[in-house]
């Protein structure tokens, strides 16, 4: 757990500094503690075993924040919370950068002694508290947040008509800017958040407003009610002079449709009430598709935010504009990220994978078929523009490394979409729903390990060498397909070289597309070695084979070849086509040639010949072609020749 791994150093700078500086607030006297110094040394250590999670479960947070972003970014915050008593303990820890001061600490009985350390808090009862009591701690702090890197954890911009506050706090932010059990353990089984702000200024938050009252002429009060288990990191509020608007989504089987709030900058609320509506049918897919929307007794919404991207708050993602994939993807992650959220960060895939590829079933769903088979290619080009990179990241700590585009969340959705070929769509969909609904990951926690029992579970299929190539992995393979046809035998060989040494072999599908005379056939072949051929008998005389027509398989690939049939009846016969980076020009006999190559518009993009020799194979290259449809005639000193070409 990386959390825990950062606390190493805070505990031995905390163990040293017991007994030579004096405490920060309330002291403690110094005899006590150095007296307590090796049971509080017990604490600390037992604290960094991942099972303790900070020594208590966490039941309930109340958390009061008081913003003006007319004024400055400064924030001042009491935040309770109510938690359950893992193992005997005398003192309970808290996440919180040291920058901001701590006013108070206190419990029902009053203020309560407390220690600084590094970026944690730990408070003490007289007493301890005893394994299994319920308790709460408050913490009175005030300070000016500091991003701390990452995305922002807690900014303050503008939006051209107005100043806002927002905060993100994925993945380590949250203690930058409110006390808290920043965890990946544990979720917050119920929260309130109290924002106080200026009049004409609107708060957004997680759950339902039950509270909205100016206070006075300068204080306005909007008070949110969450009743969902929650990860620490995905608590969130901004404050702007934000427009309002409510739609709705109505959800098969359900009486009541689903509230959509949107809280969007004023300047843009014309646009933004059309572009929204884009965002219900989507509801409805994934409602249809997983399971029900998972927090459907409250809401969903968008906060408009200046950040570049978006931000899946549970029930309010903040959006920097309502763009279609923007919004399918944010929405997406209620329920992974938000309602299974990751374990660790070495499983962020799960979040950023499974968002990514929904975003992508969109357009499967929704779209022309075209638009989801290019969605596809697009993704697949991105992941194979490098030899390396697995979807397991290799250096959690670095924020940029975590959240990579091309490996968790492209990598990650094709993962996902071989997985979903490999089993088929019912156990695939079967898989995702159990994953959603298990118990411990039901608004709790999930992994790698457990996804991949749930899709055994729903397929039948070990597939411990799909999750052990394709997680831990890296790169892809290079696939070079030569096939030929002789009366009719079509041979089809099949080279493999993986794009990285991690992964030796690929066990991979190799669908390919074969046509000719008006008729089509696919092919789904698995080799099982590196270099393997195939041979099968074809009923009509093929031209052309295209390799994954349907967009199934995460790798590059070349495919050429020949029908011998068609050598021996034509002058000449042009291979491949369609074709990619060449073709080649077979010639029955050698032959001395020239050639043109017209663009579908009649325009000359190319001139040449074999200046003066004959030959039987003749090479021209495409590289730098546009894709699309292209003209060949060819001059062999007696007749000339037209063929139809398709550059892919």
């Amino acid at each position: 757990m990386v959390e825990l791994c950062n606390m190493r150093p805070f505990f031995i700078c905390f163990l040293l500094t017991i007994c030579i500086f004096p405490a920060f607030g309330q002291s403690l006297p110094e005899d006590w503690i150095c007296k307590e110094h090796g049971r509080i040394e017990h604490q600390l250590q037992r604290r960094s075993n991942s099972g303790v999670k900070h020594g208590y479960l966490i039941d309930y947070n109340r958390c009061k924040w008081w913003v003006n972003p007319r004024r400055n970014a400064y924030l001042r915050g009491d935040v309770m919370a109510h938690f359950t008593i893992v193992n005997n303990t005398d003192s309970v820890g808290f996440d919180l950068t040291a920058n901001l001061t701590v006013d108070d600490v206190y419990g029902k009985d009053g203020s309560l002694k407390y220690r600084r350390a590094g970026n944690y808090l730990y408070a003490y009862k007289p007493g301890g508290w005893k394994a299994g009591e319920r308790d709460s701690v408050g913490i009175r702090y005030q300070g000016n947040p500091t991003n701390g890197g990452g995305f922002g954890y807690f900014t303050i911009d503008n939006h051209m008509k107005g100043p806002i506050i927002h905060t993100l706090s994925e993945p380590y932010g949250a203690q930058y800017w409110w006390p808290c059990k920043q965890s990946l353990h544990d979720k917050i089984d119920s929260l309130d958040v109290w924002v106080y702000t200026d009049t004409g200024l609107l708060a957004a938050s997680n759950g339902v407003v039950i509270r909205d009252q100016v206070i006075n002429d300068t204080t306005h009060l909007m008070v949110w009610k969450h009743r969902y288990p929650i990860a620490t990191y995905l608590v969130a509020f901004a404050v702007t002079n934000y427009a309002q608007y409510t739609q709705y989504a109505p959800l098969v089987g359900r009486v009541k449709p689903l509230p959509v709030l949107n809280y969007v900058f004023p300047q843009f609320l014309a646009t933004a009430q059309q572009e929204t509506k884009q965002v219900l049918p989507i509801i409805r897919l994934f409602d249809s598709l997983f399971v029900r929307y998972p927090f459907v007794e409250e809401k969903y919404g968008h906060a408009q935010f200046t950040w570049g991207g978006g931000m899946e708050h549970q029930t309010m993602s903040f959006m920097v504009n309502f763009s279609f994939d923007l919004m399918a993807h944010e929405l997406a992650h209620q329920w992974f990220g938000d309602k299974v959220t990751c374990a660790t960060w070495q499983d962020l895939w799960l979040n950023e994978g499974f968002a990514t590829y929904l975003t992508a079933i969109t357009f499967e769903y929704l779209r022309p078929k075209a638009d989801w088979l290019q969605r596809l290619r697009g993704m697949r080009g991105d992941v194979t523009g490098k030899d390396d990179g697995c979807v397991f990241p290799k250096d959690t700590l670095n924020v940029g490394s975590l959240f990579n585009g091309r490996l968790t969340y492209n990598k990650g959705a094709w993962v996902l979409h071989m997985l979903r070929d490999k089993i088929g769509d019912s156990a695939f969909f079967k898989g995702c729903r159990i994953y959603l609904t298990g118990t411990g990951r039901s608004y709790g926690f999930g992994t790698t390990t457990s996804l991949e029992q749930c899709m055994e579970q729903a397929s039948g299929r070990n597939l411990d060498t799909f999750f052990k190539q394709w997680y831990f992995g890296e790169g892809f393979p290079y696939l070079k397909i030569n096939w030929k046809q002789k009366g009719d035998q079509l041979t089809i060989q099949c080279d493999q070289t993986p794009s990285h040494s991690s992964v030796p072999f690929w066990h991979i599908k190799v669908p390919v597309l074969v046509h000719g005379e008006g008729r089509d056939s696919l092919i789904i072949w698995e080799p099982k070695s590196l270099s393997e051929s195939m041979k099968i008998r074809m009923p009509f005389q093929v031209d052309t084979m295209i390799f994954d027509p349907n967009v199934r398989v995460l790798a590059k690939a070349s495919v050429g070849g020949m029908n011998l049939n068609k050598v021996q009846q034509k002058a000449f016969v042009i291979f491949p086509n369609p074709a990619q980076n060449s073709f080649q020009i077979f010639a029955r006999n050698p032959s001395v040639i020239d050639f043109e190559l017209y663009s579908a518009l009649g325009q000359k993009m190319m001139t040449g010949g074999t200046n003066g020799r004959a030959t039987s194979v003749f090479t021209i290259g495409l590289e730098t072609m546009s894709s699309g449809p292209y003209f060949l005639r060819i001059n062999d000193g007696n007749f000339v020749y037209s063929y139809k070409l398709i550059k892919q």
